[in-house]
């Protein structure tokens, strides 16, 4: 003979034309959902309370969207998207037209060229390769490239305050020069 187990919780409810159970087991271990057209779900009753206390969490945090944040704001990098963004940041877009690009915020924009060693986010700017460190304009020891460079092998700057080449050593490290 087999009995039924004992259920000693039950809540019902109904949600337009569907009735839902939800029933906690005998020793209160193990509980069943059951939907309309009697599909069920039974899980230890400590995973349903991770569930309950998720879906409360959820409800309280605004969406992505309600922030007003990219849709790719918070995801990881990939190598490809990387590559891409200092191919473009090389060829001298902004970092607010990155942003846009890759929908992402800005301040990602410059923490990704950052670790790639290609921004200084203390003083907001490119990183120059003739000295290793970040500058809005160029010092003035450092001599101009020589006019020979094509200007297919430099692209024109567009960070603000510019009207400098920008130009990539083998190395990958951007270096600026006036023209």
């Amino acid at each position: 003979m087999h009995e039924d187990p004992l259920v000693w919780d039950v809540v019902e409810w109904r949600q337009g034309d569907g009735r839902y159970r939800f029933e906690v087991a005998q020793g209160g271990l193990h509980a069943t959902l059951t939907a309309p057209g009697g599909r069920s779900l039974t899980i230890p009753v400590v995973a349903w309370d991770g569930l309950l206390d998720a879906l409360a969490a959820a409800r309280k945090t605004r969406s992505r969207s309600d922030r007003n944040l990219p849709v790719r704001a918070g995801a990881r990098w990939a190598k490809a998207e990387a590559d891409e963004l200092v191919a473009a940041f090389r060829s001298g877009a902004s970092v607010a037209k990155l942003a846009v690009a890759h929908n992402r915020t800005g301040a990602a924009i410059e923490a990704k060229l950052a670790e790639l060693g290609l921004w200084d986010r203390q003083t907001q700017a490119p990183i120059t390769a003739a000295r290793g460190c970040a500058s809005a304009t160029p010092p003035p020891d450092e001599a101009p490239w020589p006019d020979d460079i094509p200007d297919s092998a430099a692209a024109r700057s567009t960070h603000p305050g510019s009207s400098r080449l920008m130009r990539t050593d083998q190395a990958g490290a951007v270096s600026q020069s006036p023209r």
